[in-house]
């Protein structure tokens, strides 16, 4: 796995540079525009996961998964190795987007700015809160990218573009009528408050950015065991 991981980190090491120069532009303009660190770092961290996945999967279709099928590592370990560096592009760029965060609203007010934007940046400068806005688009696309992965692995890029959005509305549909009965039978349930006070609190937020990490980390690896499986199967 390790030999896969490092084939994966070759072919995005050339740009891996540019994309922190792109976000970084990417961030202040957003969270400037927005008026907003918390919109910024939502925003930077969900555009990771897809622009990794698609990058990686360019290569693919320009040749390089074949020669990688040339070199001894596995199938099940080459799947392995696009799952990690996703999740590890996207943890970076996360804490990336975090720090630009903190460095905008320390010098918000020396920038030319509208008196309502300089203090709104400078509100939004709790790490936590930073952190929590980057773990919800993380988890979001992250939840979509283990959707996708699959059959981008599976069929290549190109076909798996004909596949994905049937796939992606027949569960959209599906989860409308599921989510709709759970909304319902949400309402007027005590628990429901206790967990919103809980997230008030500092320690009870850090606690539900664990479970939500959990869940969605639990969830991105049965989609990469799926994926292995039918990566192995795949005709290069």
């Amino acid at each position: 796995m390790k030999a896969a991981f490092l084939c994966e980190f070759a072919t995005i090491r050339n740009i891996l540079l540019q994309w922190i120069v792109l976000y970084l532009i990417v961030g202040v303009v957003v969270g400037i525009a927005m008026q907003s660190s918390v919109a910024m770092v939502a925003c930077v961290t969900a555009m990771t996961p897809f622009l990794t996945v698609f990058t990686l999967a360019g290569y693919d279709a320009t040749g390089w998964e074949r020669f990688r099928a040339c070199l001894p590592i596995s199938r099940g370990a080459v799947a392995f190795g696009r799952y990690a560096m996703v999740l590890l592009v996207t943890v970076i760029m996360a804490v990336l987007a975090i720090a630009v965060a903190l460095v905008l609203a320390q010098v918000a007010p020396a920038l030319p700015l509208e008196a309502g934007a300089a203090e709104s940046l400078r509100a939004e400068s709790d790490p936590l809160m930073l952190a929590s806005a980057a773990l919800a688009g993380a988890s979001i696309i992250l939840v979509i990218t283990a959707v996708i992965l699959p059959f981008i692995l599976r069929f290549g890029m190109t076909k798996a573009m004909r596949i994905i959005p049937i796939v992606m509305v027949l569960l959209f549909v599906m989860a409308v009528p599921v989510l709709g009965d759970i909304f319902s039978n949400m309402q007027g349930l005590t628990w429901v408050n206790d967990l919103l006070a809980l997230l008030d609190d500092e320690e009870g937020l850090a606690a539900g950015m664990a479970a939500v990490a959990a869940v969605v980390l639990a969830l991105y690896a049965a989609s990469c065991a799926v994926a292995a499986r039918l990566y192995r199967g795949k005709e290069l």
